[in-house]
Parts: C-alpha cells; sequence; structure tokens
C-alpha cells in the first residue's frame, strides 16, 4: 500500500484507505531517498525532523551519519536555530488504520541517552524531547512524546473526528543548537 488510495481491511470491516499526498519535504536530503510517509519500502528507514522532513532512506544504507558536525548534514539541513532529530520510521496510521509497521532496528540511541544524560546532570526538569518515542502528523503540526511504542500506537489509532495521518518513530538522536 504506497502513496494510492486502496482498500484495508480494520478488524472487522472493510475500509477505503484514502490516497497519501506526498508529504512536503523541507530537505532533499539524501537527495532521491524516500518520501517520509511511504509505505511501500519493506525495510526500516531512519529520516531527519527539523521543523520539516527530509527524505528517508533505508536503515543501514550508507549515509553521512549523525553529527551535528557533519558537513553533508549541515549543507543539507541549516542547524543554526533549530532542534533537530535523527528518527527511525516505525509506523504510518491514517485516520486511525495502521497501514504499515517496521520492526526496530539494533541501532543503539546513544546519541539520545547522551543527550538525556547531561541534560539531567545540569537539573533540567524532563521534557517530552527527552522520551524515545515520538508521534507526528505528516503536516508536521502536532506531536506527542511517549515512553513505550504501545503508547504511541495506541494514541495513533485513536479515533479522530478530522483526517489525520501520523508517524510513529523511535528517536535515535536529539540535537538542539547552542542559544
Amino acid at each position: 500500500m504506497g502513496m494510492r488510495g486502496e482498500c484495508a481491511t480494520d478488524r472487522f470491516r472493510i475500509v477505503t484507505v484514502p490516497r497519501l499526498s506526498p508529504t512536503k519535504v523541507s530537505y532533499d536530503y539524501p537527495s532521491g531517498g524516500l518520501d517520509p510517509f511511504d509505505v511501500d519500502e519493506p525495510r526500516t528507514q531512519h529520516l531527519y525532523e527539523a521543523c520539516g522532513w527530509s527524505r528517508a532512506w533505508v536503515a543501514g544504507e550508507a549515509w553521512a551519519g549523525w553529527s551535528a558536525e557533519s558537513r553533508a548534514t549541515s549543507d543539507a539541513i541549516p542547524l543554526q536555530y533549530k532542534s533537530h532529530s535523527l528518527l527511525e520510521k516505525l509506523a504510518v496510521v491514517v485516520n486511525g488504520i495502521v497501514l504499515r509497521e517496521w520492526p526496530e532496528t539494533p541501532q543503539p540511541a546513544y546519541a539520545l541517552w547522551r543527550a538525556v544524560e547531561r541534560a539531567q546532570r545540569s537539573g533540567a526538569r524532563r521534557e517530552s524531547w527527552m522520551l524515545p518515542y515520538r508521534l507526528i502528523r505528516q503536516s508536521g503540526s502536532g506531536r506527542n512524546a511517549f515512553d513505550v511504542y504501545e503508547d504511541a500506537i495506541a494514541t495513533a489509532v485513536r479515533p479522530s473526528p478530522q483526517a489525520v495521518t501520523w508517524l510513529v518513530c523511535r528517536v535515535l538522536a536529539h540535537h538542539t543548537a547552542p542559544g
């Protein structure tokens, strides 16, 4: 089930899944990568979210690497005045229907853990960026953070009076530019 409209089984009834419109990608990085909400690729993918979406790439494929200092990353995604996260795509949910789920990779979230440890040592209170799972709308306008995947997916499938497309993901790294 890709970007086209198809039928899906929702436990007890057949429902028509609306056609997914292409995601407004703010950063064409990596060039030629996948739409962040693509559901055709069967392998788990990674992507950046930094006040907008990057393209996605298959986890484990060669890429510039996570680093705020990475030349390729900073050329593609200006990092001076924003925070950004390296995400692992785990599910796409449209109007309460899970279109596809992907398994977590063994990729550890060391960079996130280190950032959280530094913040806690400095006396910072626990904030949403410190939680490892995110639920982000395709439009980028709404987001929630969770301790466990099950809570994120349960929230995504909850009925909503408006049409909503969610990305459920795991945070592998988070960086906030110095203020």
